[in-house]
């Protein structure tokens, strides 16, 4: 549990120690704002499904700079999951339930890895992505059990926890003009999840887990001032 906390509070050093620096720099002024909404599909492991959300971003893409970044906040709506366990006489037991909806916040950066100049922009360009997200709320809508009675359960549902996820991929954006662009990106998250009242002989099973993702949406970048 200790070593949970020490790379939960670095992440959150970083993301504020980055985010300052950025602000000393003018980083937030008015040239290059960009504004973004996606889908985005989350590939979840351990039995969570491939649910779709949304995302809503807000950042910055200054010409003749490569490095660009945004901060957005992420919609999930309510989905399915499951999972099995077994009880304390080692019987079977399936577990599945319907999430809350669940939010996230996350600070992004990019790297464009063709020329960003505003008269050598190429209409296709890649870029690689990285990012920190802390998970604002989720939790459990609904759960049943397969077979209803059953005895200690080795595994149970997490409804609270504190969860940060670290992420990295790879993206293009699709330049129509030099105000709109399709952004298509795809990677993948690490979530790190912490939650308290377990025992050694009952282990979590948290309902926003580690995932892939892929995610699809427009990019609207002011130009000037």
């Amino acid at each position: 549990m200790m070593k949970k906390l020490i790379s939960a509070a670095t992440l959150l050093f970083l993301a504020f120690n980055v985010s300052a620096q950025y602000k000393k720099a003018s980083f937030f002024g008015k040239e290059g704002r960009t504004y973004e909404f996606a889908a985005q599909m989350y590939r979840m492991e351990k039995g969570n499904g491939s649910p779709i959300g949304y995302r809503l971003a807000f950042g910055r893409d200054q010409d003749g700079k490569k490095l660009f970044m945004n901060w957005d906040i992420q919609y999930i709506p309510s989905h399915k999951y499951s999972y099995s366990t077994v009880d304390d006489n080692e019987q079977p037991v399936l577990v599945t339930g319907n999430s809350k909806p669940t939010f996230l916040y996350g600070y992004n950066f990019g790297y464009h890895l063709l020329s960003n100049e505003a008269d050598d922009k190429p209409m296709v360009q890649p870029f690689i992505a990285a990012g920190i997200n802390v998970l604002i709320s989720s939790g459990i809508k609904n759960e049943s059990y397969s077979p209803e009675t059953y005895n200690y359960r080795k595994r149970n549902t997490a409804d609270q926890t504190i969860s940060l996820g670290i992420n990295g991929g790879l993206g293009v954006m699709v330049n129509f003009s030099p105000k709109w662009a399709l952004k298509v990106q795809g990677g993948y998250d690490r979530q790190l999840n912490i939650s308290s009242n377990w025992d050694d002989e009952v282990r979590p099973f948290y309902v926003f887990n580690n995932h892939s993702y892929v995610s699809v949406g427009l990019r609207l970048r002011i130009v000037s001032e």
